[in-house]
């Protein structure tokens, strides 16, 4: 007979096995988990603080801790610890977090929303069948987009399917657009749902639109696309009643003559043959009202050239003037310029112009050519920017806060310093040694005008002190290897030293949480009470990954707990918020009690620390010298205050900011000894 159970691994019941209830509650164990499970969520990958009586988990993966190498497992807290129970493939889960079912697939948990939903038919208020999957009742049907453009695809499987929008009154189809029977695009209609007529054709070869039932010529007209009013309509009136007549377009473009009738041709007219004129004066275009005329205005043929000439026949001593524009005051007018190079011979030495403006997409001087990023571009020595008679201003001026205005300073045409505001408005420096990675070096701040400066500062050897330095003077004096300021007039300087000697462990060796003296052997102790929390200030000497707290007790309690605490301090130096909890240690026997923590305290920073009593333990306690005075109260007392005493049921968690007062400082008790080992 086998131990336990096929499917959920239960444990049986064995002939003849003692203490038969042991095994029967650890199946109603099982079974309390597997039947009707729900959890609190999915997403822990540590034990929380302060589990209640029964509280589930699914452990998340990358789980550490107690809960390591456990991930898709379900944590169960009971009896005052967690247990364990590996899912096997197919059990469903309720996460009250997520108000949703999550089912294990072998692998991982799921849940209907993390995959795709497929279903044979699907209806909206409305029944479907086997020929229409998908059906909508509703007043509208709304397809919108998900970021960007939104398309709608009808697919067919071949040419000869159908591929449409159908649109039916009472069910019988009044209209239908698609590419129906074929992969031309069309459009037909219906009075009855049965014959249908082809209105319009568009074939996909070449997108030739076709009206196989003509067009009425009422209401249709030809319209001029820059005058939507200027209109041309075909009237069929006069023609005998089922008269078909058909009009054949000559092959040539012209004008429709009008023979019988009177007409005036006031369209352009080309003439084939050359024309010269020459009379010593002739006038072109004399109309003084809106006028448009044109000098070698006909399309060129490929690889053939056109030139047009003004003005080119003069010879030595001659002179040639060609005035484009009137220049009567007022008299306003442009000249546009179409071709794509346009060359100034050697001999123009100077272009006038005093008073123009000059707008050009690209600009290059001194032989360089401008190109679509670097506009004006310059090959030159040295450039100058001179004032016009006051002072003078260079802009960079940028489209948006997150784009760039700066000057890029570059050897070989690779950057090696940028400055100015680079993706912010904030003005930056920054470096590099190859064109493509930088670092930054300074940045302004734009808010406020703070210097921040993102890499140290290196600052030369002094030989001396400066004589008489303006405060807020920074030097470095070489000779004595200190760092110098000039604060409210007087020299302040800053050495490596620190004020008391620190010797930082190596890894899985212990810091003591004191000042840094007065400590010999710690023959003090410190005896608890049920429910009491004495906690004590520390400041690191130097930065500290921490990852096991640990206190020694010296006279046991049966049954008794106790618990680390460490909280950080206000800009009054009170204890604030908690930062750590630890898990609780067995102070029923004597020694050294230590539990994993994962900690990084900060040198120079203000910290409190303490410990957490179930019962009437007594604890390895700093001498009074090794632990900081506590200020406070409202007359002088004799006796140094080291801690601050709180009762607080062990069972309830610690406050998550302690909220500090005075009534707590207590005069004569000894700080805890908590140590703290390295990672």
């Amino acid at each position: 007979m086998p131990d336990n159970s096929t499917i959920l691994s239960l444990p049986l019941i064995l002939p003849a096995q003692a203490q038969k209830h042991v095994t029967h509650n650890e199946a109603l164990r099982i079974l309390d988990v597997a039947v009707q499970a729900a959890v609190s969520n999915r997403n822990l990958t540590a034990p929380p603080l302060g589990p209640v009586v029964g509280q589930r988990h699914i452990i998340a993966a990358d789980a550490s801790g107690e809960w390591a190498a456990k991930a898709g497992q379900i944590a169960l807290f009971a009896d005052g610890y967690w247990s364990y129970f590996a899912p096997q493939k197919g059990w469903r889960v309720w996460i009250e977090a997520e108000d949703a079912v999550a089912t294990f697939d072998g692998a991982v948990w799921k849940t209907q929303a993390e995959g795709a939903l497929t279903v044979a038919r699907l209806g909206v208020a409305a029944t479907p069948d086997v020929t229409n999957r998908l059906a909508v009742s509703a007043p509208a049907t709304l397809l919108t987009h998900a970021g960007a453009g939104h398309q709608l695809k009808l697919n067919k499987a071949s040419a000869g399917d159908t591929a449409s929008l159908l649109f039916q009154t009472g069910f019988a189809g009044r209209a239908e657009m698609g590419t129906i029977g074929a992969d031309a695009f069309g459009i037909k209609v219906s009075a009855d749902g049965a014959a249908f007529y082809d209105a319009l054709l568009v074939a996909g070869a070449s997108g030739v639109v076709s009206l196989p039932q003509g067009v009425a010529a009422a209401g249709f007209s030809l319209r001029d696309a820059g005058d939507p009013a200027k209109q041309g309509a075909f009237s069929v009136a006069d023609l005998t009643a089922g008269a078909l007549r058909t009009y054949t377009l000559p092959d040539v473009s012209s004008e429709v003559a009008v023979l019988a009738g009177a007409q005036s041709f006031s369209g352009a007219k080309t003439f084939a043959g050359a024309v010269t004129v020459s009379a010593a004066s002739a006038d072109f275009g004399t109309a003084s009202g809106v006028a448009n005329y044109g000098l070698g205005v006909g399309a060129t043929v490929a690889a053939a050239t056109k030139t047009v000439n003004l003005g080119t026949g003069g010879v030595a001593g001659s002179t040639t003037v060609v005035t484009v524009g009137s220049g009567v005051a007022g008299a306003e007018g442009s000249l546009v310029v179409n071709l794509p190079t346009v060359t100034f011979a050697n001999t123009v030495t100077a272009v006038g112009m005093t008073e123009a403006a000059v707008v050009a997409k690209y600009l290059g001087l001194g032989g360089a050519s401008g190109d679509a990023t670097n506009r004006l571009s310059v090959n030159s020595p040295a450039v100058l920017l001179n004032n016009a008679g006051a002072g003078i201003e260079t802009t960079l001026n940028k489209a948006a806060m997150g784009d760039d205005a700066s000057i890029a300073f570059k050897t070989g045409f690779s950057a090696r310093a940028l400055v100015g505001l680079l993706g912010s408005d904030d003005l930056a420096v920054k470096v590099s040694a190859d064109g493509a990675s930088y670092t930054t070096a300074l940045t302004v701040a734009a808010a406020s005008g703070q210097v921040s400066l993102a890499k140290p500062v290196i600052l030369s050897g002094q030989s001396a002190d400066p004589v008489a330095p303006a405060d807020g003077t920074i030097w470095h004096n070489g000779s004595t290897g200190q760092l110098c300021a000039q604060i409210d007039g007087r020299v302040k300087a800053l050495d490596s030293q620190q004020d008391l000697p620190f010797l930082l462990p190596p890894v899985g060796e212990y810091v003591m949480t004191t000042t840094g003296c007065g400590g010999a052997s710690l023959a003090s102790a410190l005896a608890g009470a049920a429910g009491r929390i004495e906690i004590f200030p520390f400041v690191p000497r130097a930065n500290l990954v921490v990852d096991r707290m640990a206190f020694n007790v010296t006279v046991a309690a049966a049954g008794a707990l106790g618990r680390i605490l460490l909280y950080d301090a206000d800009a009054n130096g009170r204890p604030a918020s908690l930062l750590v909890e630890t898990a609780d240690m067995d102070c029923g026997t004597t020694g050294v009690k230590e539990t994993a923590v994962a900690l990084t305290l900060t040198r120079g920073r203000s910290y409190w620390v303490g410990v957490r009593h179930s019962a009437t333990f007594t604890l390895s306690a700093w001498l009074a010298a090794m632990s900081p005075d506590i200020n406070g109260g409202t007359a002088p007392n004799l006796n140094a205050r080291k801690v601050l005493r709180r009762t607080l049921a062990f069972g309830t968690a610690a406050p998550a900011s302690w909220g500090f007062t005075s009534a707590e400082i207590m005069a004569g008790a000894l700080a805890p000894a908590v140590w703290l080992r390295m990672a």
